[in-house]
């Protein structure tokens, strides 16, 4: 949200040197340099989206500094869902796409007024589905030390979603999406990745869904991780490397798929969120990767929260209170170390959901769906408005 500070000028009340009748102008006529006239100094107004909270702030120069601002009368409105306060604020939340021309007039203390005319555009790009979307299976992003079967290497496959219309954005932000399963199953093609790929590609993202080293692959990973005897605890770690190599991959075609390689998403559930935030969070023992926002659906860390610190990507984690596989108590852990350190984050606990997250995304939370909510976090927090 960005905010602007309301610059001002401040008249300066000039005292007459003599006692008249020597000729002098009176300082404080409306012939003086000294009264500053005033001026709507806001000239634009940045685009705003559907459903998503709206605030700016308008500017003002000259008069007394003391501002108060109205709509001018039959001049037009805001957007449908925004309001105009007396300190010039305004703030709401869009809720019709268009375009909305209108005219604002400030007042100073000082009896002027001035007037500006100014739009915005209420949008739906990367949040409301537009683009039709094409499918790359396939794609070897990397390869893998395994031990199974036999000693050697696999190819390590992702599948893309990217937007197919001509209308494009010419940049498209990135997501990388990492199933569930338990690092013992599960596929890129699950009905929960496809549908998530499927979902952003419409919205104007390139979403790749990745396959990783399980277990039963038995990777050479013992050193990374954080417990050497249990297998998956082995390829948990295998699963942060491959991730890895996947974000390297997507920033080496960003120029292919037209990606920017300074807004890419990372996110998973359960197995794949654990994936998502140990990569994300540089786990130990693993180098992690820069992205720029974290989804974790029901995933956790597992005594390692305090790898989370401030300044780092921005994290929105729904969890069920009912999770017995990937225990509620670890979401926790996780809120409670990111408001520590100051994580940008927000946190959905699901009163009585267990370790089904995915099919829960159309719960209606203050008014906007979990899904809604999930693509309105992105869009901040990508800087989506930017491209």
């Amino acid at each position: 949200m960005n905010r602007r500070l309301l610059p001002f000028t401040i008249g300066l009340l000039l005292l007459p040197l003599g006692c008249g009748g020597n000729g002098d102008p009176d300082p404080t006529g409306p012939d003086s340099d000294t009264v500053a006239k005033l001026a709507v100094a806001t000239t634009s107004l940045p685009d705003g989206l559907e459903n998503v909270e709206y605030i700016q702030t308008l500017a003002a120069t000259g008069g007394d500094g003391s501002y108060s601002w109205v709509l001018a009368a039959g001049s037009g409105t805001v957007p449908s869902g925004l309001s105009l306060a007396t300190t010039g604020r305004i703030t709401g939340t869009p809720t019709e796409v268009g375009s909305w021309d209108f005219t604002v007039e400030v007042a100073s203390g000082d009896g002027q007024t001035s007037q500006g005319v100014l739009s915005v555009i209420v949008s739906t790009r990367f949040l409301g589905s537009e683009f039709a979307v094409e499918v790359e299976s396939d794609i070897v992003y990397a390869t893998g030390a395994v031990r199974s079967p036999e000693v050697g290497e696999i190819d390590l496959l992702l599948d893309v979603y990217r937007p197919a219309d001509a209308n494009l954005p010419p940049l498209r932000p990135g997501f990388i999406l990492i199933h569930g399963g338990n690092f013992t199953g599960g596929t890129k093609t699950n009905a929960t990745m496809v549908a998530f790929g499927n979902a952003y590609a419409e919205r104007g993202y390139v979403a790749v869904s990745i396959n990783y080293r399980l277990v039963g692959d038995d990777p050479p990973t013992e050193a990374l991780a954080s417990n050497p005897g249990d297998p998956v605890s082995v390829a948990a770690a295998a699963a942060r490397v491959d991730a890895a190599r996947a974000v390297e991959w997507m920033r080496a075609n960003a120029a292919s798929y037209r990606i920017d390689p300074d807004r890419i998403a990372v996110g998973g559930y359960s197995a794949g969120a654990i994936t998502a935030l140990g990569l994300a969070y540089r786990d130990p023992g693993v180098d992690g990767a820069d992205v720029q926002v974290v989804l974790s659906l029901s995933g956790g860390l597992y005594g390692n929260e305090s790898i989370i610190d401030a300044g780092e990507a921005p994290l929105i984690m729904i969890h069920g209170t009912a999770d017995v596989t990937v225990p509620f108590s670890l979401a926790e852990a996780i809120e409670t170390q990111a408001l520590s350190v100051g994580l940008i984050h927000e946190f959905y606990p699901l009163a009585g959901v267990g370790h089904g997250t995915p099919s829960e995304l159309d719960t209606v939370v203050d008014g906007m769906t979990l899904a809604d909510r999930i693509r309105s976090f992105f869009y901040v927090h990508l800087e989506l408005g930017a491209l």
